[in-house]
């Protein structure tokens, strides 16, 4: 450890070589010959950057007198960018001058670290930038050798979000929710994004109506009115808040949620009907088992059923059959599974083919021999027929936002969760390049 006296002969080619290495710009920072020690700081092996920061100051900076003399140099141990992945410390000896008048003392200072800080302006703002980055905060914490609440103080001064303009909504919407953490209002998170570009236009921390259409009545009535198109699932909380703000919009059910639908009723059926086996009977048990193994081939699509090919399909008795004959062989241990299967098909097909005449025909023709509660559930479609008419007719779909969602999840996963929504909100965002990094305004 170097004391004041030790470094006060400044070196040229030193603080040429040190300013280039430590991008420092300030030329009233001067490094001597021996500037560089390794030391014990804080428990760790650092690299310790002996400075002096010292210049003329013509008048009192409190006052504006001009009796100024010098004053003893203070140490300040200012922390900066780990160098070669070892933590890195400038021991930076300030210039203290006394004015004679008011007796007032006061700092040399530089654009290195702010007034009474000991961070660097560079490491945060590597720190703010790898925040981007889908890297937890401790992560983060433990790579530039800092706690984490640092991390957090961080985020919440270098994020800067948009200036809101309560003229304005995309054309064309998209909204869905996403499980939030434990300060949220509500259970879920409510995120709606922009349905032509995919980019999140807001996320909040609560998904009630009465919350939602708090929110968007803040947007004037012209912006609203203005929206074509919102994109949803068969939440019917979210029909009705859609109908209060957005009068001119068409609901559009995401086709990903009909086709959940009617897959779900029908491997509902599956279950039910595997389970009413008995497993005592040697031939009902095998069946119990085939039914469990190849519940896939069951919800597959009929035209990608293989019926040429043959190879060995285990648990039937290491004979060669065709996709084709295990699907038959599943089918007749069930009828009702069997008349199921037809419907399923029959729903799915038109559905791709975007035939929403035949599709809700098949629908409002039912078998009466149809199990009941796969019947019930397929008929549930018929309450959102305007909607699922509108997704056939259209090509807007939630599928941009889904994958925004997974990604909001991988950010979760990766931080091992957040306890603010405040944080977690500008992750994500900050992440998708909505809000920006910016330096803050310190007095």
């Amino acid at each position: 450890m170097l004391n004041y006296k030790d470094i006060k002969q400044s070196d040229e080619n030193t603080g040429k070589t040190l300013r280039e290495l430590l991008n420092i710009k300030d030329t009233n920072i001067h490094f001597p010959v021996n500037a560089v020690q390794s030391e014990d700081y804080r428990g760790l092996r650092v690299k310790m950057i002996y400075a002096v920061l010292t210049y003329d100051l013509a008048r009192c900076p409190h006052y504006g007198m001009k009796t100024i003399i010098r004053h003893t140099p203070k140490k300040s141990i200012i922390q900066l960018l780990p160098f070669q992945g070892n933590p890195t410390f400038l021991a930076l000896f300030k210039q203290r001058f006394k004015c004679l008048n008011c007796k007032v003392t006061s700092c040399a200072q530089t654009y290195l670290v702010e007034k009474n800080c000991y961070i660097s302006k560079q490491l945060k703002f590597a720190i703010a930038w790898d925040l981007k980055n889908k890297i937890s905060m401790k992560d983060i914490a433990k790579r530039y050798f800092v706690s984490t609440k640092t991390v957090e103080r961080i985020l919440v001064l270098f994020v800067k979000e948009r200036k809101r303009n309560f003229n304005y909504l995309p054309k064309n919407l998209m909204i869905d929710e996403f499980k939030g953490t434990k300060d949220c209002e509500g259970n879920m998170c409510f995120i709606v994004s922009d349905a032509d570009t995919g980019e999140i236009f807001d996320i909040l921390d609560d998904r009630r109506n009465f919350k939602l259409i708090a929110f968007f009545e803040r947007f004037s009535f012209a912006a609203r009115k203005a929206v074509q198109f919102v994109v949803t699932d068969m939440n019917a909380a979210y029909q009705s808040f859609i109908k209060v703000v957005f009068p001119n919009a068409q609901i559009i059910i995401d086709r990903f949620h009909v086709v959940q639908q009617i897959t779900r009723a029908f491997n509902k059926l599956r279950i039910n009907e595997m389970n009413k086996l008995k497993k005592s009977d040697k031939q009902e048990a095998k069946d119990y088992r085939k039914l469990k193994k190849y519940w896939k081939t069951l919800l597959k699509n009929n035209e990608k059923i293989d019926g040429k090919h043959l190879k060995q399909f285990p648990l039937f008795q290491k004979s060669y059959v065709t996709q084709a004959q295990v699907l038959d062989h599943l089918l007749d241990i069930s009828p009702s599974l069997k008349e199921a299967y037809e419907v399923y098909q029959g729903l799915l097909e038109a559905f791709r083919n975007k035939e929403n005449s035949t599709f809700f025909a098949l629908i409002e023709n039912l078998p009466k021999s149809l199990d009941k509660t796969f019947a019930k559930s397929i008929t549930y479609l018929k309450k959102y027929k305007n909607e699922v008419v509108a997704a056939l007719k259209n090509s807007y779909s939630n599928g941009k936002l889904e994958g925004t969602n997974n990604l909001i999840k991988v950010i979760k996963r990766i931080a091992f969760g957040f306890r603010t929504f405040k944080n977690f909100k500008s992750r994500i965002l900050l992440q998708q390049g909505i809000f920006t990094i910016a330096y803050p305004n310190v007095k």
